[in-house]
């Protein structure tokens, strides 16, 4: 699990422009065919916005397809807070970021257009400074637009994709288990809704891996319908004492639950005001990493997906 963490978490960290995507594929496409798998895309067909989803394994042959986000998260410039099992907060905070990025960038349009008004009369010295302050400015400004990617993510997400790794490499052979990873599913939840688009999965278990790097709980969240998966996971994972959650109907509308009948949710963090919250996802602070916990966790998804 060390070198498995070390490769996604400090090697392949950066995940974040296309480039660093293709970069990262053309080393887990070898690294799962060793294994015997097949590697494929699941890309959208919109030509703004370049979604590639990575299918390991038959995903239309397995009963269980485990799946995790693999794309880098970019730094937020508020205090964030990941609310793994409530959509409409993660999307609030997205907003009133992009609202203070918008203001940023506004701002600093007018200070370079009062700055530049101003140009002619400025003596050498002052016009020199002005051309770097504007170069600095518009590097600042394409940050601001691209964002800044969170390149230590070892919670959301390096520590998934490694334990997904992990567990291909224990369960090759079994057809039974397929694997994806999502792209674009931290901030936007794009490449999340492009694989839950695929009607062909609804009759399928599916395991959703979130932030199990480090956290006080560890929640396995479902609907009803995935009570009888749900008793058999916790029971595979008794020795990390797993909370069972299970959600209503009216509630599952604002979860990624909502897409599949038979889905688990498995994540770890802090029960606070009622709320199941994740810290430090989108900081330099998302560095902690319970190895023991995690190698824990494996054996007991290997023997779930076993049995």
């Amino acid at each position: 699990m060390k070198d498995l963490l070390m490769l996604f978490g400090v090697t392949l960290a950066k995940r974040y422009t296309n480039r660093q995507k293709k970069v990262f594929f053309s080393q887990v496409e070898p690294f799962f065919t060793n294994l015997g798998y097949t590697v494929t895309v699941q890309e959208n067909k919109k030509k703004w916005l370049r979604v590639f989803n990575i299918l390991i394994g038959d995903i239309c042959k397995a009963q269980y397809i485990v799946l995790c986000p693999y794309d880098t998260p970019s730094k937020s410039l508020l205090p964030y807070t990941y609310y793994p099992y409530n959509l409409s907060k993660n999307l609030r905070q997205e907003n009133q970021e992009l609202f203070l990025r918008s203001l940023v960038y506004m701002t600093s349009c007018l200070v370079a257009y009062f700055m530049f008004k101003q140009y002619a009369n400025l003596n050498t010295f002052l016009k020199i400074a002005s051309i770097i302050f504007f170069v600095s400015l518009i590097v600042f400004c394409y940050w601001l637009i691209v964002g800044i990617p969170n390149s230590i993510n070892f919670n959301r997400n390096s520590a998934s994709v490694a334990l997904v790794a992990s567990l291909a490499s224990h369960t090759r052979g079994n057809g039974n288990v397929a694997y994806v990873l999502l792209d674009d599913t931290v901030s936007s939840n794009v490449g999340w809704r492009i694989f839950a688009d695929d009607k062909n999965l609804k009759n399928k278990t599916i395991v959703y891996i979130d932030c199990v790097s480090y956290g006080e709980k560890l929640v396995c969240a479902h609907s009803q319908a995935a009570d009888h998966e749900a008793k058999k996971m916790v029971q595979c994972l008794s020795k990390l004492d797993l909370m069972d959650h299970v959600f209503t109907d009216k509630q599952l509308k604002d979860t990624n639950l909502q897409y599949f009948p038979v889905m688990l949710h498995l994540c770890s963090g802090t029960i606070e005001d009622h709320y199941f919250v994740v810290r430090n996802t989108r900081s330099r602070k998302d560095f902690k990493v319970d190895v023991s916990r995690l190698e824990t966790l494996c054996e007991g998804l290997q023997k779930y997906l076993g049995e």
